[in-house]
């Protein structure tokens, strides 16, 4: 598992608001602002750091003794106070930073897992597409068979969740789907140029157009049936793989 710049991130700002929270806590209001003597050593006695004789006092020699004033506890407990909110802050926004990045990613492992059972389902959908417009060629007029054939096939790509940008027609975007899946593209261009007949022409379609795009439609589904027995076996030796690595 990669570790990227993001977690790192989170991670030691996590642990940095952990350490700052732990300090403020051991050390207390007092600990912090007042002043201590972090030496851990003992003062020496008079004699043994100046040696041995009087030892002048301040006033003898003139100086002022110094003006030592407690700590101002209401200061203090504003500090202290302050404090306290800073520490909350920066915990929220980890905490948040922390929720969002897990929500990211448990969204990427949903696309993620939709994205592969819409691989898996799709060749089927499409061969059940491709079933339903057979059965639709021999209803109706041979223009609208024609018509209603291809509307099966597109009508499966998208209920198999494919969507398709403005840049490609409808026509374009069966095509290379099919093409995807191993389809030959001759019936493909085929039944597109009998839609775009059927539809669009003047002039009648007959039943020789009907049979055309039933012979091409039956190719179309020979190169499904195919990819999805395929596909059906390439599960099944990575299924058989797993249980025998799991042994």
């Amino acid at each position: 598992m990669t570790v990227t710049r993001r977690g790192l991130g989170l991670g030691l700002g996590a642990a940095g608001t952990l350490l700052l929270a732990a300090w403020v806590s051991a050390a207390g209001p007092v600990g912090v602002f007042a002043r201590q003597d972090f030496s851990g050593t003992e003062a020496k006695e008079p004699g043994e750091e100046y040696g041995p004789g009087p030892i002048l006092s301040a006033t003898n020699q003139g100086l002022k003794r110094a003006d030592v004033r407690a700590s101002d506890p209401v200061l203090v407990s504003l500090v202290s106070f302050a404090m306290k909110v800073v520490l909350a802050v920066v915990v929220i926004v980890v905490l948040v930073a922390i929720g969002r990045a897990l929500r990211d990613r448990w969204a990427t492992r949903e696309v993620d897992t939709g994205k592969q059972e819409a691989v898996d389902v799709l060749p089927e959908a499409l061969l059940e597409g491709a079933l339903e417009g057979e059965q639709l060629l021999a209803r109706g007029t041979p223009a609208n068979a024609v018509i209603a054939a291809w509307v099966a096939l597109e009508d499966a790509v998208r209920s198999a969740g494919v969507r398709d940008d403005d840049s490609r027609t409808s026509a374009e975007l069966v095509t290379s789907v099919l093409r995807s899946y191993r389809v030959d593209r001759t019936p493909l261009d085929t039944l597109a140029a009998l839609y775009r007949e059927a539809r669009f022409s003047s002039h009648p379609v007959a039943e020789e157009q009907r049979a055309t795009a039933r012979d091409a439609l039956l190719q179309v589904q020979a190169d499904l049936r195919r990819t999805v027995s395929l596909m059906a076996q390439a599960r099944a030796a990575t299924a058989d793989r797993t249980r025998a690595s799991s042994r």
